[in-house]
């Protein structure tokens, strides 16, 4: 996953909104299909909105990442960045000190450029947001019995895929770390 978003991310603004718009759209009608007053056109009309919405906000305050991301990459060829994005998410340090110094600033880029004690504070707020994400969708599905699946839904995507995201966060880190420390 992590390799498309570091790919993604470097694709230009409209290309991001269009895919963020699309997937949210259709995650949008697919949960709220789970619910007990399905009805198809409010659904697509609230998932255009939605995805749009959300689609735009992601697209805006992803654009201080991908400016970062496209200067750390400027000056490669596509094989060159292709071995940096590789040393960024699964790691040995490339062999030549400018892809090698591009993987590293992308890296940082990918990861805001924060400190290990905020990449440490992150990934405790992440887990908080796991834990109440879980409440709710537990609490969710005790009220509201007959909306049940979509809690269960929205339980298990919390506990899958935020605690994926820490630990590819905690890798990116590690190779970060393993090519700023690399012999020129």
């Amino acid at each position: 996953m992590a390799f498309m978003l570091l790919r993604f991310i470097l694709q230009p603004a409209w290309v991001r909104f269009t895919v963020w718009a699309v997937f949210l759209a259709a995650w949008w009608v697919l949960f709220t299909s789970l619910q007990s007053g399905y009805e198809l056109e409010s659904a697509v009309l609230s998932a255009i909105v939605f995805g749009a919405a959300v689609g735009g906000y992601l697209t805006v305050t992803t654009q201080s990442i991908h400016r970062a991301a496209l200067i750390a990459v400027s000056g490669l060829n596509q094989s060159e960045r292709s071995e940096a994005i590789n040393a960024v998410l699964r790691g040995p340090a490339p062999a030549d000190p400018d892809v090698r110094a591009s993987a590293a600033r992308l890296g940082r880029a990918y990861l805001r450029n924060k400190s290990a004690d905020q990449l440490r504070r992150t990934q405790i707020w992440s887990w908080i947001t796991v834990g109440a994400l879980v409440a709710a969708g537990v609490t969710g599905a005790v009220v509201f019995r007959e909306d049940q699946l979509s809690f269960v839904v929205l339980v298990v995507l919390a506990a899958v895929l935020l605690p994926l995201s820490v630990i590819n966060a905690r890798r990116i880190q590690r190779n970060v770390a393993r090519l700023a420390a690399a012999p020129v």
